[in-house]
């Protein structure tokens, strides 16, 4: 019994010595005395080789309502190298710099087109504190001006684009494009990388709001995409080719879509709007008459919430032809935008769309014979849309606005 005592004795012993090693808190930083960074932007330097690279940090304020404020806190430096930028703000904030806290690296248009901003990238997934959930958007202009922008919200402009872009399932007009899955892409041979491209807008700039006596005061947002080759940009997408992107890439969570811009032969015809609720794209590469095809199945279902352009009340049958008529017009619209960022693909020769990574996951014998001239290939190869909608929850009433209750009529 007494060697049994000694032995728990001297197992206790070990564990004590055991916990007294562990690692504790003794390396821990306060929250208090970090600068957490929200931002960063990518900018042409002057001298050649350099980058102007800014960074923006919130700046915690007591019993504020808002976890940040602008005025000094976002600073830009010019440097050949991410890790050189760093240590140069660090001798000049009075908290040290977190990198861990970064939501949003912005690159300006002109490093953009210049390309080598994959250098900058590159540290990024090196460095420990930074994540790959991070999100990427091209500037229309200079990243520095976005980060220095004075918004009407008084959000910093980091903390905006990053809820614009997380809240962008809403309408999916655009790509979100984190880190990681930029990283992905350029791994791939065929696929060409797409960033959202996010921009300053004034009044008059296709928005109209007031300035609020503060004609430095604006606003941001993403429209559009930018098509690259490795990291450089070689051009824009429009709206609608970036919404044809969305649904080729099935993307599409919800959408608001509206019919007005179709061209009908028949004028007296009702426009509709609508949301869309559902949607998938399935991709089937097939064999057409000795011709490999891909096809593009989307099966879409909408709810319909506004109705233009009727003339006269409508019966009962009359609102069933009336919503089987809207499916083909959604169907048309979807068609439109889809055959728009097709169109772009073939003039560009570039794979933004992910056609060589379909092909090559269902028919990887066939994507053999043709994937070291693909550039050349994409321009011609056939591709088919099948597009089905659903229309749900129309909200067609008799007694509404546009279609009121006649007498007599039930």
């Amino acid at each position: 019994m007494k060697s049994i005592s000694q032995l728990k004795r001297g197992l206790i012993g070990i564990l004590i010595v055991c916990l007294m090693l562990l690692p504790g808190c003794w390396g821990k930083r306060e929250v208090e005395e970090l600068a957490p960074l929200l931002g960063v932007g990518f900018d042409l330097g002057e001298k050649t080789g350099t980058f102007v690279i800014t960074f923006q940090f919130a700046r915690p304020t007591k019993g504020a309502a808002s976890g940040a404020e602008i005025k000094d806190r976002t600073f830009g430096v010019e440097t050949s190298s991410v890790r050189e930028a760093i240590e140069k703000i660090s001798k000049i904030t009075y908290r040290t710099p977190f990198m861990g806290s970064l939501k949003v690296i912005i690159i300006g248009e002109e490093v953009a087109k210049a390309g080598g901003f994959n250098n900058m990238l590159d540290f990024a997934q090196r460095y420990s504190e930074f994540r790959r959930s991070m999100y990427l958007v091209l500037a229309k202009g200079k990243a520095q001006d976005i980060l220095r922008l004075e918004l009407r919200s008084e959000l910093l402009p980091a903390m905006a684009t990053k809820n614009i872009i997380e809240g962008g399932d809403e309408i999916s007009s655009f790509p979100m494009v984190r880190l990681g899955h930029y990283l992905t892409i350029l791994g791939t041979t065929s696929t060409a990388p797409i960033l959202p491209v996010l921009e300053s807008v004034k009044p008059g700039e296709g928005l109209e709001y007031k300035a609020d006596g503060n004609d430095e005061a604006g606003e941001i947002r993403i429209q559009g995409a930018g098509v690259l080759r490795g990291d450089r940009l070689v051009d824009f997408l429009t709206d609608e080719e970036t919404k044809g992107y969305m649904w080729l890439e099935n993307d599409v969570v919800h959408r608001l879509i509206n019919t007005v811009d179709l061209k009908d032969e028949e004028k007296e015809n009702a426009k509709f709007g609508g949301q869309v609720l559902t949607s998938r794209t399935k991709y089937k590469v097939q064999n057409n008459n000795g011709k490999i095809e891909l096809q593009y199945q989307i099966n879409t279902s909408i709810a319909i919430d506004e109705v233009l352009g009727l003339k006269k009340p409508l019966s009962g049958p009359e609102w069933v032809e009336l919503g089987k008529g809207a499916e083909k017009s959604f169907a048309k619209v979807i068609e439109k935008e889809c055959e728009s960022s097709l169109k772009k693909q073939r003039e560009l020769g570039l794979d933004f769309l992910g056609i060589g990574r379909h092909i090559e996951q269902k028919n990887s014998a066939y994507w053999k014979t043709i994937k070291d001239d693909w550039e050349a290939e994409i321009k011609d190869f056939p591709i088919s849309l099948d597009v089905q909608v659903t229309v749900h929850h129309s909200g067609m009433s008799s007694g509404s606005a546009v279609n009121p209750t006649v007498e007599g009529q039930e």
